[in-house]
């Protein structure tokens, strides 16, 4: 049988291999292995500081910040000064400074099963958009000793991702110790009570989709030798 003959025949072949890698580089891309987190924290170290609180205080505390921009928000997140777990869970939101109003919130369970960085642990949530403007940020504190977790306080010179600027105001409120709420007295201690952070998502690589590109590639480079063939003669 003459190779040209054959040709109908390997052309449903190939089309027969080419679809199924195709649709296996896609179905990776969508079911690639997700990483703990992947995230750009807003606050990423301020120096030196001072580590500790009140142990007894029960109630929120946080600090001020403005966006120069539109930032989207993906994880909420506590200190963990040890990197050895939290003691106790800490609800966390982010108000509007004007309206006082609850954005974002959620609550950053006890122990080391939240993905650990840059100092602090994180819960993912929804993604969410704050824009440019004036926010408040802040935890909650237990009052229980037992179950402190310390932050930080009077620190300088902080180092930050984009778009983000860290306030001066280091805001308390006292009360419930389980439910945040806007912190609305200042205690006057420079840069705030760094024990709330949040995150925004870091951007995707490119390997799920060069993953797609070689399998077309691939699909190509065999249609064209294929196709070649037929130029031969028996």
């Amino acid at each position: 049988m003459s190779l040209s003959s054959r040709l109908p025949g390997l052309r449903r072949r190939a089309s027969l291999l080419a679809a199924p890698l195709l649709l296996g580089s896609l179905v990776a891309a969508s079911q690639a292995p997700a990483r703990a987190i992947s995230i750009i924290p807003a606050l990423q170290a301020i120096s030196p500081g001072t580590v500790g609180g009140d142990a007894s205080f029960s109630g929120s505390l946080g600090y001020s910040f403005n966006l120069s921009r539109p930032l989207t928000v993906s994880a909420l997140g506590f200190y963990d000064d040890l990197e050895d777990g939290l003691l106790s869970s800490h609800m966390v939101g982010i108000f509007d400074a004007t309206t006082q109003a609850l954005l974002i919130s959620g609550t950053l369970p006890s122990g080391s099963g939240s993905p650990l960085q840059a100092g602090f642990r994180w819960l993912p949530v929804p993604l969410q958009v704050l824009n440019a403007g004036d926010y408040v940020i802040a935890a909650t504190s237990s009052g229980d000793p037992a179950v402190f977790d310390a932050f930080l306080f009077a620190g300088f010179d902080p180092m930050v991702s984009a778009g983000f600027s860290l306030g001066t105001n280091s805001l308390i409120k006292a009360g419930n110790g389980t439910v945040v709420a806007f912190p609305s007295f200042d205690e006057g201690l420079s840069y705030g009570f760094i024990g709330p952070n949040f995150a925004s998502p870091q951007v995707p690589g490119p390997l799920p989709v060069l993953g797609v590109a070689s399998a077309l590639a691939w699909s190509r480079r065999l249609r064209l030798r294929l196709n070649a063939g037929r130029q031969v003669r028996p």
